[in-house]
């Protein structure tokens, strides 16, 4: 008889910097479930990785639910109760499992819930029994709790940014599970947590430092008794004493040797501790430096207003940026005002108007910058990432519009997304390839499509609500010291 695999997660990315909640809608928009999610298996995500892998293995697949939703500020406790009654309401219909597999964020928090992924783990616990494996993959930007560590058997986390590697982790995940099911390993896991604000710019996994990062786990998955490796980099930007980086070490039944390890690359980690930081740049300076250098097209990635990261995605300081210098083959991509596209949807293709774009939202993303721009082409919003970060994964922006001004292309959405590849663009008849000057609302994950096409790329820093100038965010729960905010911050190596 087959093992039953239960599958499914909940997936939030939460920043308390953000000030409205993330609503249960955004989640419902994007749950899969039942014979849907059976169907999954060929995109690059977790849950698709789930899939193949429990097919590969011939394991019995049990169906539970997965709900995701874009980064923002924390739900609410109904929110949170909603998304882990009908996960659990599932797992708990389906008992007894063999084993438990889930995608989680790693940075979910919700109303007076600092760590909810470890609740929801607790939670599954407590329904599957001290027995029956749970394992979980999670995002690179994680924030490793000791309750996540003592629920679960194992901690997967993902190793590239631009996570490229999210199936193939997931297929890990699920390797390790049915050795596991079958007897042959007894996961043991142990980790350190790291009182580091990690710059996003020295997360880049094709890139030193990081590279040598990632070159520290793959010694480790040469050592004998090694399950898995991970290094959690942290997200920064939720006020809550979980943040900071953490290491994860799975071995086979060897808790010693996981703490050994965990430390060994913690330690690594903490002595350069100088590598993870970096200066502020402003897009203006960037220009600068990417004209001077003379490799085109210069890519800025508006760090600050990184909708992928939460960030309401409207911010003007660029585009005003590149209207004021008059750019030739310049583009943005993508600014959030459904205000704007619905006012080009209604003129229609051809039809020249005046729109307020933008800033709208906060007022530290504005003010608005007043276009005389045409309609070159509208889209209902729908189409395919090509990836290889998010490949096959379908997405809807809603009504949205291409817009233009002399040089200066805008592409205008309804909804929030980050530009991970060349494929909304294109659906607009945008070809990024033949631009000069392109600013991305991302902070790393863009490169997985605009990193083949990039002359030279800047990551900068715009007035905004998600900065990276981690003395400017307002914490007040850290609960101990982070480095580079205190310079005398130390490890508990207890």
């Amino acid at each position: 008889m087959s093992r039953r695999v239960a599958v499914g997660g909940i997936e939030h990315e939460t920043t308390s910097f953000i000030p409205e909640p993330t609503p249960l809608e955004e989640f419902a928009r994007r749950t899969v479930s039942g014979d849907d999610l059976a169907r999954l298996g060929d995109a690059n995500t977790i849950v698709d990785g789930f899939v193949k892998g429990v097919g590969e293995h011939r394991l019995q697949l049990v169906l539970l639910s997965w709900a995701k939703a874009n980064a923002g500020g924390p739900p609410t406790r109904e929110t949170f109760e909603t998304l882990a009654e009908d996960l659990l309401g599932r797992l708990q219909r389906a008992v007894p499992v063999d084993g438990v597999l889930l995608s989680l964020h790693g940075s979910y928090a919700a109303e007076g819930i600092d760590d909810a992924d470890g609740e929801i783990l607790k939670r599954v616990r407590q329904l599957v029994g001290p027995d029956c494996p749970i394992m979980s993959v999670h995002d690179l930007h994680s924030n490793i709790s000791a309750q996540m560590v003592e629920v679960a058997n194992a901690l997967i986390i993902e190793r590239t940014y631009p996570h490229i590697d999210m199936a193939q982790r997931a297929i890990d995940a699920v390797a390790l599970m049915a050795r596991t099911i079958s007897g042959e390993i007894r996961p043991t896991m142990a980790y350190r947590s790291l009182p580091i604000l990690w710059a996003a710019p020295k997360m880049i996994d094709a890139e030193p430092p990081m590279s040598e990062a990632v070159a520290q786990l793959a010694r480790l998955d040469c050592q004998p008794g090694v399950l898995s490796a991970s290094i959690g980099v942290g997200y920064q930007w939720i006020d809550s004493p979980l943040v900071g980086a953490s290491t994860v070490v799975v071995t086979d039944n060897d808790e010693v040797q996981a703490q050994q390890l965990a430390d060994e690359v913690a330690h690594w980690i903490w002595d350069r501790r100088e590598d993870w930081r970096r200066e502020s740049l402003s897009a203006e300076s960037a220009l600068q430096q990417g004209d001077a250098a003379g490799r085109y097209p210069i890519i800025l990635a508006d760090q600050g207003d990184n909708t992928g990261g939460g960030a309401p995605g409207d911010g003007t300081e660029i585009l005003r940026l590149f209207i004021e210098r008059d750019l030739q083959q310049a583009a943005v991509l993508y600014v959030v005002d459904a205000e704007v596209a619905a006012t080009a949807k209604v003129a229609g293709v051809g039809a020249t108007i005046d729109v307020e774009v933008g800033g709208k939202s906060h007022p530290m993303l504005g003010p608005p910058v007043a276009m005389h721009a045409e309609v070159i082409s509208l889209s209902d919003g729908r189409f395919t990432y090509d990836g290889p970060m998010w490949a096959g994964v379908k997405e809807d922006l809603g009504d949205s519009v291409l817009l233009r001004q002399r040089g200066v292309h805008v592409i205008v959405t309804s909804r929030r997304a980050q530009p991970m590849d060349l494929a909304f663009s294109r659906s607009l008849g945008l070809d990024c390839r033949q631009m000069r000057y392109i600013c991305v609302k991302s902070t790393g994950h863009f490169r997985s499509g605009f990193g083949p096409i990039a002359g030279s790329i800047y990551q900068v820093d715009t007035a905004s609500l998600l900065t990276q100038d981690f003395e400017k965010l307002p914490f007040t729960r850290l609960g101990r010291k982070l480095f580079p905010l205190h310079r005398d911050a130390t490890v508990d190596w207890s």
